[in-house]
């Protein structure tokens, strides 16, 4: 069987919806994405990580949901009936602790790691708004100065002394690989390079269904519907605006419920336009960082799907305006006062 564990915005939903649409037909070829519940597979994630106050989750919400989660995959290979992914990026920060845990249920079981990668360049926006649509109110530049420059950055390892910044821990391919192979035989840790932009949809897909083991033409990649679409520069300043305005005044769950998912994802995102892209002053940073793991996976014999070279980071250009460099699209206090309202505080 196959555990998808990300990393965090490589494409991961785009997969995830994927798999879950051609749900039966991906069965009936021999191909199982395990159904429990709707949501199990991110309850279950969450479980391993121990992260539900994060998502504003109760304990008792996702007790027991991984077991049950890996009990129908290990009965579907134990069956012979073919192979069983499970997917989710929440896995991928995963200590390796946490890692021996999530494998127990599994024991017995042929298990193969894969890790989707992407260019640092864009996974540094995406990191950043992503961290604004869950609350956040820093800009890029404090983004940049305290995590991308951070003393403890891309090389830091656990005994560096200090805490690696988030996003470094959550980007670093090398590292998650280096994690989860700790659990698996040689050989059985897959990365898989994401496309450089522009590519088809088809792309990402045939790497990721190679990986795996399975035909890429069992589904079209096309019927995708859009999988958690970035948003405009100009909605990332609207946010951290409105997010400033409403601090204290939502509980979590809410704050989850109505701005991220009720605004940001289903107002925002869809139309969104003119997307950020890192300061060209990043590309040596970003550009090292990625050859040095590079290096750690080709040195640890990891098999690699699609081209390295796409992990090159894709920067705005010279001179270019930063993610910084834009206004809001609407008035913050309006946006502000109408969620309230959604929410009931008004």
């Amino acid at each position: 069987m196959v555990l998808h564990v990300g990393l965090p915005k490589t494409g991961t939903t785009f997969v995830q919806s994927l798999l879950a649409d051609h749900r039966d037909e991906l069965r009936a070829a021999g191909v199982l994405y395990p159904f429990v519940r709707p949501g199990a597979m991110f309850h279950g994630a969450v479980e391993v990580r121990g992260s539900h106050d994060k998502f504003g989750l109760g304990a008792d919400q996702v007790a027991g949901t991984w077991a049950a989660v890996c009990e129908r995959a290990r009965a579907f290979v134990a069956e012979g009936r073919g192979l069983a992914v499970v997917s989710h990026e929440v896995l991928a920060g995963a200590t390796p602790e946490q890692v021996r845990a999530a494998l127990d249920p599994l024991a017995g079981t042929e298990v193969h790691v894969v890790v989707t990668a992407r260019d640092l360049g864009r996974q540094a926006t995406a990191h950043w708004q992503e961290e604004v649509k869950l609350g956040a109110s820093w800009s890029f530049a404090e983004f940049e100065r305290d995590q991308l420059r951070a003393d403890t950055g891309p090389d830091a390892g656990p005994d560096a002394g200090g805490t690696r910044p988030h996003f470094w821990h959550a980007q670093d391919f090398a590292d998650c690989l280096d994690r989860w192979s700790g659990g698996v035989p040689a050989g059985r840790a897959h990365l898989v390079v994401g496309p450089p932009p522009g590519a088809g949809p088809e792309v990402l897909w045939q790497r990721f269904a190679e990986a795996c083991g399975f035909d890429p033409g069992l589904v079209d990649p096309r019927t995708a519907g859009v999988a958690n679409p970035s948003l405009a520069a100009a909605d990332v300043a609207l946010l951290r605006a409105v997010n400033d305005r409403l601090r204290d005044r939502m509980d979590r769950a809410t704050y989850l419920r109505v701005v991220k998912r009720g605004y940001a994802e289903r107002e925002l995102a869809p139309h969104a336009e003119a997307r950020p892209r890192a300061p060209y002053a990043l590309r040596d940073l970003l550009a090292d960082a990625t050859e040095r793991w590079l290096a750690a996976v080709r040195s640890a014999g990891h098999p690699v799907h699609g081209d390295p070279a796409d992990l090159a980071p894709v920067t705005a250009g010279p001179g270019e305006p930063g993610p910084d460099d834009v206004a809001p699209a609407h008035d913050p206090d309006e946006v502000a006062r109408t969620l309230l309202a959604r929410a009931g505080g008004a």
